[in-house]
């Protein structure tokens, strides 16, 4: 165990008596936390999968000291709350809400598996250790992988109020941010035991996916239209004390209990804020575990049999039993031949629809086009609707753009067609006769694109001509077809599976990089020629049927695709 965790885990256990009070054996909750150490010290980071190929027989180095190295970076964007406003309070309940909302998010989209890890129902509670030691050790070791994001992510903080403030201001931060971060970590322990209680557990890992999906799209969102949408003026002048509501904000209690401690006023509000940092913590605390624990465990032992449970089907009025709308099947049977293609695109339509995994990588760009939207309609630099109807300036631009890059979401779920976290189930393709794999990957292509794309394009033309009127159209046909020109050389050039048969973790995750950087500089230089004739009817007439062939040839070699140009993978 690295001098890290050691240093974290000793911290950790100094309230010994504490737990003991709280019905925990010290003896297991150490072994149980020293284990779970151990074992994180010999798991890579994300960064250093991309090399474990190339450097497999070394022992990794350094991952923990890059990991909070990057997260001190992180960090001093929060230093932009000291530019808002003229008070310390104004100024930390922003830094607090920064804190705060990354903690959150953090917690919901990458510790969920440590949140809900099964596998210690199964190795840790046949032997005799109570629920809460089991839930302790948990909690503990979630705060010990946040507290090595904690500790870089304050110390930009640290640094401008040990310098401006001295140390009656540096103090009081360092205590609050330990506050502050307890309060997150039971926080959203609390509100996932909550959501066990009152849901079943197969909707309970749904929520918890739509609930990442929506921070993604909250996080992007709030990135890009903030800046643009407050003035400085406004940053510069707020004062969060004139605020009827903040009181209801947690981050506000922390900002009072800072000055309280660094000024020592015994004003009301301030002595209310230093004791609502304080007991709501510690109150948190002593709530989830004395009275969530008993319950949780059976909760999460209901997860690991929820995985397979299913929705009763029905037979129909011909005795046919199918889990696939009509609507979809006879669209299927329109525009797939039958056999494996076909199959290959009911398949991919359930799965898309059913996979946690998938929705988690595809659908926040969906929520990134809804922002670039707004991003071109709220903005400073306005279009007028005089140039979106005569698609001349900014107005054409604009179109262009919607029609080329709403295609994000059909590159990301490209990009993801290959992988699954029931990869092994593949083998069923290898035994089956199929003659070319291509079958297979184009009729996973084509349920991509009727999922993923056609509704945007309805909404594109109907959008369009109601705004610009007929004379978009061939433009608008021009953008569509060569959308499926380029999604038929990603998919000739990046599906080099068979559909759903890799695990998403293996493989050279900077190779997906630069095939997500391919996917999306592809329609970005298309629509640059294509901007360059917009307004060249001939020019686009023409482009339209080239395109079009072009797009036909292209997915005959993609379903054309023999066994040599997959690979082929053992599944032993």
């Amino acid at each position: 165990m690295n001098l890290i965790n050691q240093f974290f885990l000793r911290i950790l256990l100094l309230p010994a008596a504490l737990y003991r009070n709280m019905g925990v054996n010290m003896a297991h909750l150490k072994a149980i936390l020293t284990t779970k150490l151990i074992i994180d010290d010999r798991r890579p980071n994300a960064i250093q999968q991309t090399q474990i190929k190339k450097r497999s027989s070394k022992p990794i180095k350094g991952a923990t000291w890059g990991t909070m190295f990057f997260t001190a970076i992180m960090g001093s964007v929060f230093l932009f709350s000291f530019a808002v406003g003229k008070d310390y309070v104004t100024q930390l309940t922003i830094y607090f809400s920064f804190f705060i909302f990354v903690l959150a998010s953090t917690l919901i989209t990458d510790f969920t598996s440590v949140l809900i890890d099964i596998r210690d129902n199964l190795i840790i509670l046949p032997k005799p250790i109570n629920d809460k030691t089991f839930l302790l050790a948990r909690l503990l070791h979630i705060i010990i992988h946040v507290s090595k994001m904690v500790l870089p992510l304050s110390i930009p903080g640290m640094i401008y109020l040990g310098v401006n403030e001295g140390a009656m201001g540096l103090f009081p931060f360092i205590f609050l941010v330990l506050a502050t971060t307890l309060f997150t970590i039971f926080l959203i322990n609390a509100l996932y035991i909550f959501i066990l209680q009152v849901t079943t557990p197969e909707k309970f890992k749904t929520i918890i996916s739509y609930f990442q999906i929506l921070f993604a799209i909250f996080f992007y969102g709030g990135y890009q239209l903030v800046p643009r949408l407050v003035s400085k003026a406004v940053l510069e002048n707020y004062n969060i004390n004139s605020s009827n509501w903040a009181w209801l904000a947690p981050p506000f209690w922390f900002a009072d209990s800072w000055q309280f401690m660094r000024t020592l006023q015994f004003s009301a509000p301030l002595v209310t804020g230093f004791l609502l940092s304080i007991v709501v913590p510690a109150a948190s605390i002593w709530a989830v575990i004395k009275y969530f624990a008993p319950s949780f465990n059976q909760k999460l032992s209901m997860i690991s049999g929820s995985e397979g449970a299913g929705a009763p089907v029905k037979a129909n009025s011909k005795g046919i039993i199918s889990t696939t709308s009509s609507y979809i099947t006879q669209i299927a049977k329109r525009i797939t031949t039958a056999g494996a293609e076909r199959m290959a695109f009911l398949h991919t339509w359930k799965l898309t629809g059913r996979s946690r995994d998938f929705k988690l990588k595809v659908y926040p760009s969906l929520g990134y086009l809804l922002v670039y939207i707004v991003v071109m309609f709220m903005t400073g630099k306005r279009i007028p609707i005089s140039e979106l109807r005569d698609q001349t300036g900014n107005g054409k631009f604009f179109f262009l753009g919607f029609i080329y890059f709403s295609s994000m979401i059909l590159v990301m779920a490209l990009n993801q067609l290959i992988y699954s976290d029931k990869f092994k189930a593949a083998w069923i393709y290898y035994i089956t006769p199929v003659d070319k794999p291509g079958k297979l990957i184009i009729g996973a292509v084509k349920a991509a694109i009727v999922k993923f794309y056609i509704p945007m394009v309805v909404i594109t033309c109907v959008s369009a001509v109601t705004i610009a009127g007929p004379q978009v159209i061939p433009n608008l046909l021009l953008g569509l077809l060569n959308q499926l020109l380029i999604t038929g050389v990603l998919a000739y050039l990046i599906i080099k599976d068979i559909p759903f048969s890799v695990q998403q973790d293996t493989g050279a995750k900077g190779g997906t990089f630069i095939r997500g950087l391919f996917s999306m500089l592809v329609p970005g230089t298309v629509a640059f020629g294509h901007y360059l004739v917009y307004a060249n009817w001939p020019v686009i007439l023409i482009s339209c049927i080239l395109s079009g062939i072009a797009s036909w040839l292209v997915f005959d070699a993609v379903k054309n695709k023999n066994w040599n140009a997959v690979a082929i993978r053992n599944y032993e």
